[in-house]
């Protein structure tokens, strides 16, 4: 028997982190808790508020049975100097997404422009 996740399924999980992300954060390391991507003083070099508008849900680029939600792109001003790494989603009290980007060394007070992605789910059981 073939094993597939049915494509609403995969995409009741991508409009989820679309619909509860309120909040992108710029990081130096990869953040669990929500005090890690948001505090200075643990891995956050910058927050913006992150709105729902802009972000859709299509087939994914790894073919039929994948799914895929493109971001929407925007400026975060620079709170603490440092090499950003990673971004990461929060909303209600939780760390929704996590991604890596290439390190890109920003300096407090500066604007970085994190470019509209994708994040993929490919669907797959194994």
């Amino acid at each position: 028997m073939a094993k597939f996740i049915v494509t609403a399924a995969m995409d009741a999980e991508l409009a989820y982190i679309r619909d509860n992300s309120g909040t992108i954060c710029i990081c130096n390391a990869q953040p669990t808790t929500v005090a890690q991507a948001t505090t200075s003083a643990n891995y956050s070099l910058g927050t913006a508020t992150y709105g729902t508008a802009g972000w859709t849900i299509a087939q994914g680029d790894a073919g039929a049975g994948s799914r895929k939600i493109t971001t929407a792109g925007t400026n975060v001003v620079v709170a603490t100097s440092g090499t950003v790494n990673h971004i990461a989603w929060i909303g209600a009290g939780t760390v929704i997404a996590v991604g890596t980007c290439t390190a890109t060394a920003v300096t407090a007070a500066g604007t970085m422009t994190v470019n509209a992605f994708d994040l993929d789910e490919i669907g797959i059981i194994s």
